[in-house]
């Protein structure tokens, strides 16, 4: 005959013995889920940071301190060395003398995001780098591929800031991708106190 085990009656003061699975399962979820929201909340602040902005060193342009104007007519030293004072709307001159008569205002400072002097490469020449917003380049891209198929000097553009053009380059392929450069032989210094007075 088999032994029995007499009955103790209840064992109390010693915990049945619980699988602890459940338990670790709950805290590594709950771990998982705090991970994945802050990762979440990272990238949310990264996409705003994002943005486009002006570089270090770089501002806006000034609304009414840029404009972009096809070249309608160029005189050469028709301005008798006279970059300043009265002039007809469609009348500027550079600052060589030459005399340009100027289409309607294509673009303005209101497109431009970025200003910045930066040294040409190569060269030891200065230059102003523009950079436009998304209209702006659209907008400057329509106005390329127009002049681009101009005859001379219909196929400049003059760049013209308070009231002298001060550069006006041929146009001789469309240009897409908002980025504009002015080249003039400028010193470090004059490439500077261009870039401000184009910010304003």
């Amino acid at each position: 005959m088999a032994q029995q085990t007499p009955y103790l009656g209840p064992q109390y003061g010693v915990p049945p013995k619980r699988s602890r699975g459940p338990v670790v399962l709950v805290i590594v979820l709950g771990l998982v889920l705090v991970a994945v929201l802050a990762t979440a909340t990272v990238l949310i602040l990264r996409g705003r940071d994002d943005r486009p902005t002006a570089a270090a060193g770089s501002k806006p342009a000034a609304a009414d301190s840029v404009q972009f104007r096809p070249v309608l007519s160029a005189e050469p030293q028709a301005c008798n060395g006279q970059s300043s004072g009265p002039q007809a709307e469609d009348i500027r001159c550079g600052a060589d003398g030459t005399r340009y008569t100027l289409g309607k205002v294509e673009l303005d400072g209101s497109r431009v995001s970025e200003v910045e002097a930066a040294q040409g490469q190569p060269g030891p020449n200065w230059i102003v780098q523009l950079t436009l917003d998304t209209e702006g380049a659209k907008l400057f891209s329509a106005l390329t591929t127009k002049l681009a198929a101009g005859e001379p000097p219909r196929n400049q553009l003059a760049i013209v800031v308070g009231d002298k053009v001060v550069s006006a380059p041929v146009v001789s392929a469309p240009i897409t991708a908002g980025k504009v450069q002015i080249a003039g032989n400028f010193t470090q210094q004059d490439a500077e106190k261009l870039a401000a007075d184009i910010t304003g």
